[in-house]
């Protein structure tokens, strides 16, 4: 399968590249071929993004955001636009509100879980909301998806996404990830009490034949993207709506966590199997917007 990538020589010769295995994280290799470090580059990144907007930005709005998280946070638009992609939900938010951000395409949840490096912005006490995005790798695409798989003879010609599906796996990865969250979540309620988490368990994707993230792991389960269309969403859909659950628990345990439902705003507009395109970001900000500026900032 062809890799995407590409080079961006006015910010010293870089090679950008989905990684197969994990869904909504992104390599990032050196004029040398060696990687980068993501959390490096992208704070280069953001200094050159920002440096000419931050005014205008705060000018619109006093709220404060920060956030941290995967590829629907930062796709490093600076230059993957080059590739066709679009900007995040977050970089259009970043138009109106003050906003500072640690997140990278190339990080995992278990990377975000165990360096928390959006310390830096929540022990500051001074956000309004702490916008995060994490946990797609562990269910939605690469490797986690064709371990969650069974194959399609296994599912007996059933309508029904769960014969499908070796739950067992689905359970355990879920229940992992809201340890994770509620671990999370604490540390931002005793830091910055004032600050509402933002989370989301991101929209119904769309597998391509040829797309590594989704298209791939049905294959090697021996699914037909094309004539099996019906039940390869079906089993998508179901995935989202147990994260989805997985994130109302979380929200119900810790007061400071709102739940942001942006399932069915893409509706189909997306770059690839797991990206917006531009116009259904923008929709997607719409509704962060309407939460935040609807919810009580103290």
């Amino acid at each position: 399968m062809k890799q995407e990538s590409i080079t961006a020589s006015a910010i010293g010769s870089r090679r950008f590249e989905k990684d197969p295995d994990l869904c909504l994280v992104y390599r990032i290799f050196g004029a040398s071929g060696a990687q980068v470090n993501c959390s490096e580059f992208s704070d280069k990144l953001s200094l050159l993004a920002k440096q000419d907007s931050l005014e205008a930005r705060s000018a619109q709005s006093d709220i404060k955001i920060c956030a941290d998280g995967d590829s629907w946070i930062n796709i490093l638009i600076e230059f993957s636009h080059a590739l066709g992609y679009n900007k995040t939900f977050f970089d259009v938010l970043e138009e109106r509100y003050r906003t500072s951000s640690t997140a990278c395409p190339g990080d995992t949840f278990e990377q975000m879980l165990q360096e928390k490096t959006f310390k830096v912005h929540i022990d500051s006490g001074i956000n309004d909301f702490f916008i995060f995005s994490g946990g797609g790798v562990d269910v939605l695409g690469g490797g986690a998806l064709t371990r969650l798989l069974k194959t399609k003879a296994d599912g007996g010609g059933s309508s029904d996404p769960e014969k499908y599906l070796n739950l067992d796996r689905v359970d355990a990865a879920l229940g992992k990830l809201k340890s994770g969250y509620l671990e999370i979540a604490q540390y931002v309620k005793v830091r910055s009490p004032r600050t509402v988490m933002l989370v989301h368990g991101y929209d119904y994707p769309v597998a391509q034949a040829d797309g590594p993230w989704l298209g791939t792991p049905f294959l090697k389960r021996n699914f037909d993207i094309g004539s099996d269309r019906a039940l390869v969403d079906g089993i998508l859909a179901y995935l989202v709506d147990r994260f989805y659950g997985m994130l109302d628990d979380v929200a119900r345990n810790i007061s400071n966590v709102t739940v942001v439902d942006v399932r069915n705003v893409v509706k189909g507009r997306w770059t690839d199997e797991l990206h917006p395109k531009k116009a259904a970001s923008e929709d997607i900000a719409a509704v962060y917007q309407n939460v935040m500026e609807g919810s009580p900032v103290a």
